[in-house]
């Protein structure tokens, strides 16, 4: 299935390093796009391929001083929960309410 990861990050010093890190890992930067949108396609179920998505930006953007950053992206045809990167426990929490 399909995955589309949409960010809006203020602050990102390194901008190649952290698209070649997310290249390597199978997503595509669209560069055409507004702000950071990758593409990307998944094997895997729902949850896990959630999981991976934390994962991964959570690495990109450990070492990566910035301000904020807030995420959204749909599996298939499922929009997940939104969430932002908490810099103290360097990963994305979920965007209550």
């Amino acid at each position: 299935m399909e995955v589309v990861v949409m960010l809006d990050i203020d602050g990102l010093k390194d901008e190649d390093s952290f698209i070649k890190y997310l290249k390597k890992e199978g997503l595509e930067y669209l560069k055409e796009e507004e702000g950071f949108v990758f593409v990307g396609t998944s094997s895997t179920t729902t949850m896990q391929t959630r999981a991976f998505i934390l994962e991964i930006f959570s690495k990109a953007l450990k070492e990566q001083p910035i301000k904020y950053c807030n995420m959204v992206f749909l599996i298939g045809q499922n929009p997940m929960e939104s969430y932002r990167f908490d810099q103290n426990e360097s990963f994305f929490v979920e965007v209550k309410g």
